[in-house]
């Protein structure tokens, strides 16, 4: 499933193969480039430092709610309040048309800026808890990894974002079983200490 919140979240890259490397990519002008074209915020014009720093802020308390989620608790309160505050910053209004089809009613945004824009990622997010199962929101049991996903498994057992982070993990429980495991003695070697042939 894609969603700007996903979006935002991994936007906070770590590298899975455990280099320790990691890049902040909301301060990359490419890929916030990139994240505003994917999902239609273009009106809202260039994000300032404010607004990227706004985005940083969404990005930390979305999560934080993501976190208690994934070991099956519900979100703080306080948090809940601080998403609803988002929410509040991008009024719109529910307009209703007619066309060939019939009537339909939607919302309209009374105004396009980076308000608007929080707005609608924190709306993502609300919508991936209501409209969703908020207990596939999950995040990579790579350690190394911290990717966050919504598990669309049939019986909701996914545990890594990617088969790569699987596989990886996988051969790294290899091979601390076999570092764990006892060596055998080398050919030839005495089964016992000082129980050499005479």
């Amino acid at each position: 499933m894609e969603s700007p919140c996903l979006d935002l979240l991994n936007s906070e890259w770590h590298d899975y193969r455990g280099s320790g490397r990691s890049e902040d990519r909301l301060r990359q002008p490419a890929w916030l480039k990139d994240f505003v074209g994917r999902w239609g915020f273009g009106a809202a014009g260039r994000p300032g430092p404010d607004d990227i720093e706004a985005l940083a802020n969404l990005r930390a308390l979305i999560r934080r709610m993501v976190d208690r989620l994934s070991h099956g608790r519900a979100p703080a309160d306080r948090d809940l309040a601080a998403l609803d505050r988002v929410l509040a910053r991008g009024p719109e209004v529910v307009r209703l048309t007619k066309d060939a089809d019939g009537y339909h009613q939607g919302s309209v945004p009374l105004r396009q800026d980076w308000d608007w824009v929080l707005a609608r990622i924190a709306a993502s997010f609300a919508d991936l808890l209501t409209h969703g199962e908020p207990e596939r929101v999950k995040v990579c049991e790579n350690p190394d990894c911290g990717w966050v996903f919504y598990d669309e498994s049939k019986n909701r057992t996914r545990r890594w974002c990617e088969d790569v982070c699987g596989n990886l993990m996988k051969v790294r429980r290899f091979r601390e079983r076999r570092k764990a495991a006892p060596s055998p003695p080398p050919a030839g070697a005495p089964d016992e200490p000082g129980g050499g042939t005479a």
